[in-house]
């Protein structure tokens, strides 16, 4: 069960680290949540780093242990954690959308950040740890394009309130992990990606261009619609080109 263990911490470099450390040393059980108050080096997509002021938002990580998931469907773990954190937003009347491939967005700002690493044995994922960071109650992002949940509903709310929300989502669709429901997870996530299905300008790594995204394949990768053609990219292959892209 997922939260059953909740381990809290003041301070610690990365909260992914910190998982890390405790299956290097044995001593860690599936589901088990570690929430810190500060993260003094958080890692993000593409190397980034995850700022959050000290106490204000949840920076948390999750190991947990897929029963037996090929290598193949690996990015349905990004896609079952999207979902959740997307269902539990929504309880907090948001209406949050997910930027490929697993950045949670308010309108076109980001209250979320994702970051999923893997860890294999031959062709089976052994064990996986989610980094997970919510802009809960912070103010002063220091990005224009974040926003909390306060920002957006000046209203304040405990941490453990939504990280107990987050837990239950994620106990409630990891059925969906464990049961293969690789169909309906797709269907989930395409229904709430952004700029799904619009006319949207990218950037590749030939020029800039109008397409239109129309799916996603077996393993994580954009497919746009390109003039007549169908391209497939990889997470650094391809950019949204918008005013002040995220």
């Amino acid at each position: 069960m997922i939260g059953k263990k909740i381990i809290q911490l003041e301070n610690v470099d990365s909260t992914n680290n910190y998982v890390a450390n405790l299956i290097q040393s044995n001593n860690i059980e599936h589901g088990t949540v570690i929430l810190a108050d500060e993260q003094t080096a958080g890692k993000g997509q593409r190397g980034n780093t995850w700022y959050s002021k000290p106490g204000e938002n949840i920076v948390t990580s999750i190991y947990l242990r897929p029963e037996k998931l090929s290598v193949i469907h690996q990015f349905y773990l990004t896609i079952y954690v999207s979902i959740s954190i997307l269902k539990t937003l929504k309880k907090f009347d948001l209406s949050p959308s997910i930027k490929w491939p697993n950045d949670i967005l308010i309108g076109s700002k980001k209250i979320t950040g994702v970051l999923v690493e893997t860890h294999l044995n031959k062709s089976n994922i052994e064990h996986v740890i989610i980094g997970i960071g919510i802009n809960v109650n912070q103010m002063d992002l220091n990005t224009i394009n974040g926003t909390s949940i306060r920002m957006e509903t000046n209203e304040f709310n405990p941490i453990y309130t939504v990280l107990l929300s987050l837990i239950n989502e994620l106990n409630l669709n990891w059925k969906h992990i464990t049961n293969e429901n690789f169909t309906f997870l797709k269907k989930e996530y395409l229904n709430n990606l952004w700029l799904y299905q619009q006319e949207t300008i990218f950037t590749d790594n030939q020029s800039e261009f109008t397409g239109k995204i129309i799916d996603i394949d077996e393993i994580g990768r954009l497919i746009i619609q390109k003039g007549n053609q169908i391209q497939k990219y990889n997470l650094k292959e391809i950019k949204f080109n918008l005013r002040n892209e995220i």
